[in-house]
């Protein structure tokens, strides 16, 4: 076959694999904080944060008290543990909160220049706090890639042995 000939040959294989990606790839809005219809949304939401509270209770419980488990990379794990539970509970008061607001407690609602409308409260406050939850977000995604990491170099240094 000659080079010409393989080198089409997998331009057509390239752009029929990336056409559907690209298709299914356009990007439209995402909000952090998703709306819920009917309080039926709100409800299963909220039972899903603390069905993953207590699932990660329970791991960071099992890899604490589990004598095999002293590694290094599972100090990482509960330290994950501890801060997406933390997470959790931020956006479970967050979403509770949400609930005692008003659109009239909003400036440029649904905009990104969103702001609380003045008196503030302390539900408005709590809102406001529960907004910055990717402070524990974001550390305790870097913590479960450390973790993550971690098991790794270990698997390799004791495949090298």
């Amino acid at each position: 076959m000659s080079r010409e000939l393989q080198m089409n040959k997998y331009i057509i294989i390239y752009s029929i694999g990336l056409t559907p990606l690209l298709l299914l790839g356009q990007t439209e809005t995402a909000w952090a904080l998703q709306s819920h219809s009917a309080p039926e949304g709100l409800y299963v939401h909220q039972m899903a944060h603390l069905l993953f509270m207590g699932a990660l209770a329970y791991l960071y419980w099992h890899t604490r008290y589990s004598p095999v488990l002293i590694s290094k990379g599972w100090k990482y794990l509960r330290l994950f543990c501890i801060l997406l539970f933390c997470w959790n509970l931020l956006a479970f008061a967050g979403h509770q909160a949400f609930e005692h607001l008003t659109s009239s407690d909003f400036i440029n609602k649904n905009n990104l220049t969103e702001q609380i409308a003045p008196p503030l409260s302390f539900v408005k406050v709590l809102y406001s706090v529960t907004k910055m939850d990717h402070f524990l977000n974001v550390p305790a995604l870097l913590t479960l890639t450390i973790s993550l990491r971690t098991f790794y170099l270990e698997v390799l240094k004791e495949d090298s042995l």
